[in-house]
């Protein structure tokens, strides 16, 4: 039997971070989370990561590698973070080589996208499948491809972009783009989407959380918001499947929080957009790793080290 390998995982996020201890088996085996305090700048922050990533070294001296998740863009090839909107002063910032001078381990740092389609092909829907797509559908609506167990990246490292393109001539705004696959997917979204439509129901945009439990009992506009975001993610989909034939396409975060009715209609705007053959071979999921998807994200990227 294989050599079951433990690694230490790194979450980073704008809001909170944690470090994660898991194995190649796909155990998680311990956790520890604080708030990121990303407006403190990035020194702070790394100082925090390395303190944190320390004791749970300390704790399990057996960690053969250590795996990044975070939000791009960035040049992944390189591990230097290149100015995510949700961590302010990351410009440019050499994080790899800042962790490998502290730790003396094998380092890799992974777009979280990609990092989450990596764990659903090692641990989840997509097992072992050729071509997964996974789409985060939360704060903001990325994309991660994972192409015969290596994550695809674009030139100079750069993960693929999907929020930017555009989707409609009008609608909210997301990058300062009206109309982009991001002011209509993401699962921050809902809120944009109800006060741009609904402007005397909400001046100002309400929360996806208001929007998710006011569908649930059954309020017509939060419906109309819920219909809407969706058959933008069903066009999505077809999108992904017509250029690039994946084995399965996973949807992240709104899967979860908005449920059935949600899931079917991006099934249903997706049969009815994409080729035939594409709808042959292609598979709608939701993630099956759920709320711990993005700790399985960090373990996976140090796994793919080997």
């Amino acid at each position: 039997m294989p050599t079951v390998k433990t690694y230490l995982g790194l979450d980073i996020g704008g809001t909170k971070s944690a470090a994660i201890i898991g194995d190649s088996s796909g155990t998680l085996i311990d956790r520890s989370e604080w708030p990121s305090n990303a407006k403190s700048g990035h020194d702070k922050m790394i100082d925090e990561i390395i303190v944190n990533a320390m004791k749970m070294k300390s704790k399990y001296p057996g960690i053969c590698s250590i795996g990044v998740s975070i939000g791009g863009p960035l040049d992944a090839k390189n591990g230097i973070i290149q100015s995510p909107p949700n961590l302010p002063g990351w410009d440019n910032i050499p994080l790899k080589k800042i962790l490998k001078e502290k730790f003396s381990l094998p380092i890799h740092v992974d777009h979280d996208a990609g990092a989450c389609a990596l764990a659903e092909y090692y641990w989840g829907a997509a097992k072992d499948l050729h071509s997964v797509a996974y789409l985060t559908c939360g704060t903001g609506f990325g994309i991660g491809l994972v192409i015969d167990g290596n994550i695809y990246y674009g030139a100079h490292g750069h993960n693929c972009e999907i929020g930017h393109a555009r989707y409609a001539d009008d609608g909210p705004t997301a990058f300062g783009k009206a109309g982009c696959f991001e002011s209509y997917c993401a699962g921050s979204s809902l809120g944009r989407i109800a006060s741009w439509k609904f402007p005397s129901v909400w001046p100002n945009a309400p929360t996806s959380e208001e929007i998710g439990r006011l569908a649930e009992a059954g309020n017509y506009e939060a419906l109309q918001v819920v219909e809407i975001n969706a058959h933008a993610v069903g066009r999505a989909c077809s999108l992904i499947a017509d250029m690039l034939y994946p084995d399965m396409i996973i949807l992240g975060s709104l899967a979860n929080h908005l449920g059935k009715r949600w899931i079917d209609k991006v099934k249903s705007v997706f049969r009815d957009e994409v080729l035939p053959d594409a709808r042959k071979v292609c598979k709608i999921a939701p993630s099956v790793l759920g709320k711990k998807l993005q700790d399985y994200s960090a373990i996976a990227a140090a796994h793919r080290m080997g």
